[in-house]
Formats: structure tokens, sequence, C-alpha cells
């Protein structure tokens, strides 16, 4: 069940629930009541979705980020009932805070799932472990599956711009943040833009002054990364342990080193030599972007393309299926590299829990 507004092959996790098919692993249906309701109105579109979960009967429900409709306890309880009471999995792809988590459509499904999967431990964990019936586990954001493309890696000689940022500035009145971390991605971009002979290309809503480009289609971020010597970027909820968005496998996946957030003590993300530099702060971070500006070109190829093998072989709509789905559905687990580590800290994080309890 996906929270797409269109239902075709470019749905989130589309791609990586067609590859277990082609494989053999899986039969697959796609539901989109999202995309529905807008065509017919909620009310039939949840009369639609119930239809189908009965005529398919599914072994799982696999549901993304609902969008908000009118569901209610009740509905779910009935759905589930008619569905033959799947185990019902949750993913939960966005960074949550105690507000955010406790919005309804939200909250009507976290009570509902047998298991919920979030991208982040920590605070994102501990969280919604107030809403679930068993702690979440952890699934990192992935490269999305649409945005995989067969393009050759241009050199980066052709780069027209020497580092990119992609994010809006979430402030209100200059001041007030509308998500946290927004002041610091201001910083980041404000001192990689002082860097002398910069070529700074910024995009996002929110931005102004040189090299604001303003918003950028998703499905641009990839060709975009590839016109400059390098990208950077500073997360929203900076800190929590083991999140980040979907920017950060995308930017890696782009073929040029990129300048991150740290997510805390995450061992199993590569490392520099692998054209990945993470940052714990602003400062951190234009201080690497002046270190990129100085590195010559073919060093800086060999970084980008090490980063975009190490991405397109771990992070992958695939993998993350193969981690939420396996262990329910008896399938093949992911390349242990990542996937071990990240099982690994989930285990950690809970431990780490208890102790202190």
């Amino acid at each position: 069940m996906t929270n797409d507004r269109v239902l075709d092959h470019n749905v989130s996790f589309g791609r990586g629930f067609a590859a277990l098919c082609q494989e053999g692993l899986i039969r697959h249906h796609a539901v989109a009541p999202s995309a529905d309701a807008l065509r017919h109105g909620p009310a039939r579109a949840l009369r639609e979705l119930a239809d189908v979960a009965g005529e398919i009967r599914p072994d799982v429900m696999f549901v993304q980020p609902i969008g908000s409709l009118p569901w209610t306890d009740d509905y779910l309880a009935a759905l589930l009932r008619r569905a033959g009471s799947p185990h019902t999995l949750f993913w939960e792809g966005d960074a949550i805070c105690e507000d955010k988590a406790r919005r309804s459509h939200r909250l009507v499904w976290y009570r509902a799932s047998d298991t919920v999967c979030a991208t982040g431990l920590g605070a994102t964990r501990r969280v919604l472990s107030r809403f679930t019936r068993r702690s979440p586990r952890y699934v990192p954001n992935v490269v999305p599956g649409r945005l995989l493309t067969p393009a050759p890696i241009p050199p980066i000689a052709e780069a027209v711009h020497d580092a990119v940022q992609i994010g809006g500035l979430y402030l209100r009145f200059g001041l007030y943040e509308g998500v946290a971390g927004a002041r610091e991605r201001r910083r980041t971009v404000q001192g990689v833009r002082r860097l002398p002979g910069c070529r700074t290309a910024v995009y996002g809503t929110g931005w102004r002054g040189r090299g604001a480009l303003g918003p950028l289609p998703y499905d641009a971020q990839v060709s975009t990364l590839r016109r400059a010597r390098f990208s950077f970027s500073w997360s929203h909820f900076p800190g929590r342990l083991g999140e980040f968005s979907d920017r950060l496998p995308i930017s890696m996946y782009a073929g040029r080193p990129h300048i991150g957030t740290r997510p805390g003590p995450v061992g199993w993300l590569p490392g520099r030599d692998q054209g990945l530099l993470l940052a714990d702060s602003p400062a951190e971070a234009v201080a690497l972007a002046r270190e990129l500006l100085g590195t010559d070109d073919a060093t800086l190829d060999a970084m980008g393309r090490a980063l975009h093998e190490w991405v397109r072989d771990r992070l992958t709509e695939r993998n993350a299926l193969l981690h939420m789905l396996g262990p329910i559905l008896g399938l093949p687990a992911p390349p242990a590299d990542p996937w071990d580590a990240i099982t690994a800290m989930e285990t950690q994080d809970r431990d780490g829990d208890r102790v202190h309890a």
C-alpha cells in the first residue's frame, strides 16, 4: 500500500518489489488509496481498498506512510479482518518527533501494525515505541528505484558547479526553525558560498542570493548532482542515531564525493576514501568543502565512482525489502555488508535502553 498519488511502475519500493517478483520470491499487488481518493473521493477509496484486500488476502500487508485519509481504528480492524489478518508491516520513512507521531492517520497504523520499521534509532525509535506493539526495527533510507539510471557518470571535468546542495531552508522570519537543523543548514550553505572561487548551486525553497536556483524536481536530483564536482548537505534532525533522509543515498549514488551530516557512530557507512565525508558541525562541513575544492579532478572522479559503486550494490529497495520481509516470509537475507551491521546497531540500541532502564 503506497502513499504515491499516481499508481505506476515508479511508485515507492515499486522497483524493489518488481525485482523480488522477477526472482520468483514473492507475488505482489500494489494499491494507492491516495491516488484513488483524488479521483473518486476518500470514502470510495477506502471501500475499494477493503474490496481489494478481501479479494487478495495477502500474507503480508506492506504499508508506507499514508496520507490523511479518514483512517480510524475501527476501519483498520475491519480491513485487516477482511484481508485474512495478514502480518501488517508499516514502513515509516520520515524522521519522527512526538507531535508528528501523534497525528491520527499515522497513530492508527502504528497501533494496528505487527511490525513498524523506522529510518532512525535512538530518539526516533524511542518515540515510536510509545505507540507500537513492539520496538520498531531499523531500516535506513535507500536509493529510490525510480532514480536508478543507466546513464554513465560524466567526468568531473564536465562539471559546471564546484559544489551543489539540494534541500529547502525552513526558517520563519529568518529565525524560527520550521524543522530542526534549519539554522545549521543555513550556516553550512553560507559558509560554502563564501569559499573563494567556489561556484555554488543551491536548490530548494526558501533560498536567496548567489547560486540560489529554486526548487528542483525530485527525479532530476541525480543528473543535477552530476553537474557539480562534489555535493554537500546538512540534515534535519542532526545527531539522531542512524538517521538520514533518502538524499544521502541519492547523493552517494550520483557518483560525486559527498559531504553529509554524521548520523552518530554509524560504522557501516563508507568513509572518505570511498567519497563520503561526514561532519559533526557546519564549520567542519565547510572545512571539508574547502578541502575538496582544492582536490584535483582525477581524485574526485575516483572518490565519486567508488561511492556510486558502494551504494548501488547495497542501499537498494530490493535489499531493504529482503531485510524487512525476510524474517516474516522466509526470504533470503540481504548482503551481509552492510545489513548485518545494520541489524547489530538495532540490537545494540535496544540493549542500551534495557541497560539504561
